[in-house]
């Protein structure tokens, strides 16, 4: 999976791509300094009442 190429990934698609490169179980610290290591940030939105999680380039958040 190629997502250093998008600005937008969910925490799943990023727990997947951690769970490819990696032996070891995917867990939130473990997937977010991975997600931090290539340029990404944890962002939280509240939409329709439901707080969605999800990753961003952290160049295009400044």
């Amino acid at each position: 999976m190629d997502i250093e190429n998008k600005n937008r990934v969910s925490v799943e698609d990023m727990k997947a791509c951690y769970a490819e490169r990696f032996p070891y179980a995917p867990n939130n610290q473990r997937v977010g300094r991975f997600a931090k290591q290539i340029g990404f940030r944890l962002t939280k939105q509240m939409v329709k009442g439901q707080i969605i999680s999800f990753y961003i380039k952290d160049d295009i958040s400044k």
